[in-house]
């Protein structure tokens, strides 16, 4: 009897152990997808990083902080007295909004279609009966492409670059900001070849 209960206890205690080393039993990735990196001057041997804000609304502010965890999650000091700041600049590809699908580039209706309304000439929809019909397929989810580099002090030239690109799988932006943090902390200063996180 004594010696179950010592082996479900070991048991739970590595459950539990593998818990927290994986960061908790919801650590599934939010964004899956490859990076590369390289190193076009060496940085600081201390580095301590900030992000170069130009957006401040508060949502950007939330997101940057989200980042800026992941980053210091990677081992990497972050603050104000920093002496590398990251540039990142990000685009969404193939996100769809009521059902429409649309690629980076925004669209403006009052600037395109014919004139006097707005609207587009299309076909009408075939209809689908019988064994040829077929459910439409799930939405892809939308694809984030990341730029990123990195400048020394008040250098205005990149020391290092990187380019990130995954597809979403969570909904949180903020969860999506901290992972992108850790890989970018992690590859910091680094040249790696395309690689999946």
């Amino acid at each position: 009897m004594n010696r179950d209960r010592a082996t479900a206890r070991n048991a739970m205690l590595l459950a539990a152990s593998v818990m927290v080393w994986c960061g908790g039993a919801s650590a599934t990735p939010s964004c899956q997808g490859t990076y590369a990196a390289t190193s076009l001057q060496p940085l600081p041997g201390r580095v301590v990083v900030d992000l170069d804000i130009r957006d401040r609304s508060p949502r950007n502010l939330t997101l940057a902080e989200r980042f800026l965890g992941g980053v210091r999650g990677a081992g990497v000091a972050v603050g104000r007295d920093a002496n590398v700041l990251l540039h990142v600049s990000t685009s969404r590809l193939g996100e769809t909004s009521s059902g429409v699908t649309r690629g980076a580039e925004r669209t403006y209706s009052e600037l395109g279609g014919l004139a006097g309304g707005g609207m587009r000439p299309e076909l009408p929809p075939m209809p689908a009966t019988g064994t040829r019909a077929s459910r439409p397929a799930p939405p892809a989810q939308p694809l984030l492409v990341l730029r990123m580099d990195a400048t020394v002090g008040a250098e205005t030239r990149s020391a290092w670059i990187a380019s990130v690109q995954c597809r979403m799988t969570g909904s949180d932006e903020g969860d999506v900001a901290q992972e992108l943090g850790r890989v970018i902390g992690g590859a910091l200063g680094k040249r790696v070849e395309r690689q999946a996180f």
